[in-house]
């Protein structure tokens, strides 16, 4: 009863929520269930996909608790996801409540080009009771208030309508219950078989091998492997490694056509890179041109790709001040060794000395100005649609050939996205931008590795592969979809 009981739910009811759009619909039982205290509050959602293809898209989950005692507490989760022609049931959970409470859904699937389609359920709720007298009440409660809910595909016209029959037959409920099930265990079977296929191809992927050699070499050990299918050979993974006295990497990375696009990490141990680069001679003159002007290394973050692997790291000074060394590598040998340090501040402070000099003169002779009005921070507009804008402005560049701009203004879209998200919208360097994800309780990992990538071939002239570039503006994509 406990997991499978809103499936129950859902074969009691015939009345079905649905949306509709290009092809993918999504429906549910009714737009209100109830559980125990405790119980898992796991919805299932019926999914038809005529389509003629199996469609990768984004779901999305928002998720609002409200106990009856107490503040509400809100969540939004996504996660990429593929729907197979023979995909018939996807399941979105809230976990349990240890209170009585309700819980409210806002579940979507983006899919497809830019503008991609968006296919939204109506609000479904969920109500987490103390007793089985409870949850009976609010289950009859639901017999007769279960709404339906469509749009036509390409129209978005709604039509609603409700209805309290069930449409069922005595003694049905059972073998529909045991069809989900079988339907449920084979889905579960399937993805298993995906993460075994993905994670034996990983074990022997190069990129993921040279990070595995870096990281040991350094004294880690891989301790947790995660591995997210989105499809027959895509998907993403995590690898937690740990060091010696409890210090944690992840690293992570984007597979398609079953091996790894990239695979990177970053950390605040900062020689935790290849071997050759400490030992580079150009390194090692920046990092002491650093320290004499009191810069100290404070990170480090690797990214290997197929073409090259992006080393950088980032130092410090005692006022917060960033520098960078980036390095990159090809077969395990430093190509360039760039440095990007602060501008020097004493031209600018003697320029700021003499303007305010002038300024004093010319207030003597003509008088105090008026107070100055307040500036007026600029209201941002779309960033989300600044965003896709600059990245088809990218991917016109590298079609013409303009590698080094191309990727330039993408990696000027993600800055401008975050700015705009996070931020004031301001222009913003790469650490700020990073330091404004993490501040929103978000990952950084896959951030660092396309911002340095970017850097790397707009800056230091890396030639970049085709494929990279691609990959480049779907992680972009990915990134801005979910933060």
């Amino acid at each position: 009863m406990r997991r499978f009981l809103l499936l129950a739910l859902l074969v009691a009811f015939g009345c079905v929520t649905s949306v509709a759009a290009g092809g993918i619909t999504l429906s549910t039982g009714q737009s209100d269930y109830t559980v125990l205290v405790g119980e898992e509050a796991t919805i299932p959602i019926a999914v038809e996909n005529t389509i003629g293809a199996d469609t990768t898209g984004v779901l999305t989950q928002g998720l609002r608790f409200v106990p009856e005692s107490g503040g509400p507490a809100t969540r939004t989760q996504s996660r990429p996801i593929t729907l197979f022609l023979d995909t018939r049931e996807i399941a979105v959970s809230a976990g349990t409540a240890t209170e009585p409470g309700t819980f409210f859904f806002d579940v979507a699937f983006e899919y497809g080009d830019w503008p991609r389609t968006h296919v939204a359920l109506p609000e479904i709720r969920v109500h987490v009771v103390q007793s089985a007298t409870e949850q009976t009440e609010q289950t009859e409660q639901q017999v007769s208030s279960v709404s339906s809910v469509s749009t036509s595909s390409g129209t978005g016209e709604l039509q609603g309508g409700t209805s309290s029959s069930s449409g069922k037959q005595p003694g049905q409920m059972p073998q529909d219950m045991s069809l989900l099930q079988d339907q449920a265990a084979r889905e579960h079977d399937r993805m298993q078989a995906l993460r075994s296929a993905l994670l034996t191809g990983l074990e022997e992927d190069p990129l993921v091998r040279e990070i595995h050699a870096i990281l040991t070499s350094h004294g880690y050990v891989r301790a947790t492997t995660t591995i997210d299918p989105t499809g027959e050979d895509t998907g993403t993974f995590v690898f937690g490694y740990r060091g010696g006295s409890g210090e944690a990497i992840r690293a992570s990375g984007l597979i398609a056509n079953g091996t790894a696009a990239y695979a990177a990490y970053a950390t605040d141990r900062s020689l935790v890179v290849p071997v050759a680069v400490p030992a580079n001679e150009t390194y090692r003159r920046f990092a002491s041109d650093l320290a004499d002007a009191g810069f100290f290394p404070v990170s480090a973050a690797v990214n290997a790709t197929p073409g090259a692997t992006f080393v950088s790291v980032g130092f410090a000074d005692d006022r917060n001040r960033p520098a960078a060394i980036i390095a990159t590598l090809v077969g395990g040998e430093v190509r360039a060794v760039d440095l990007k340090d602060p501008p020097d501040l004493l031209p600018l402070a003697a320029a700021g000395a003499l303007c305010i000099v002038l300024l004093i003169a010319y207030l003597v002779r003509r008088g105090a100005p008026k107070a100055p009005e307040p500036p007026v921070s600029p209201v941002p507009g779309d960033p989300r649609a600044e965003a896709l804008r600059l990245l088809d402005e990218a991917r016109g560049e590298f079609d013409r050939g303009d590698r080094k701009e191309a990727y330039g203004t993408a990696g000027r879209a993600l800055r401008s996205y975050v700015s705009s998200v996070y931020g004031t919208g301001a222009e913003l360097a790469d650490g700020d931008v990073l330091r404004l994800i993490e501040e929103s309780g978000r990952e950084t990992v896959v951030a660092t590795s396309i911002l340095e990538q970017c850097a790397a071939v707009s800056y230091a002239g890396f030639p970049p592969g085709d494929g990279e570039f691609w990959t480049v503006i779907r992680a972009i994509e990915a990134l801005i979809g979910q933060c």
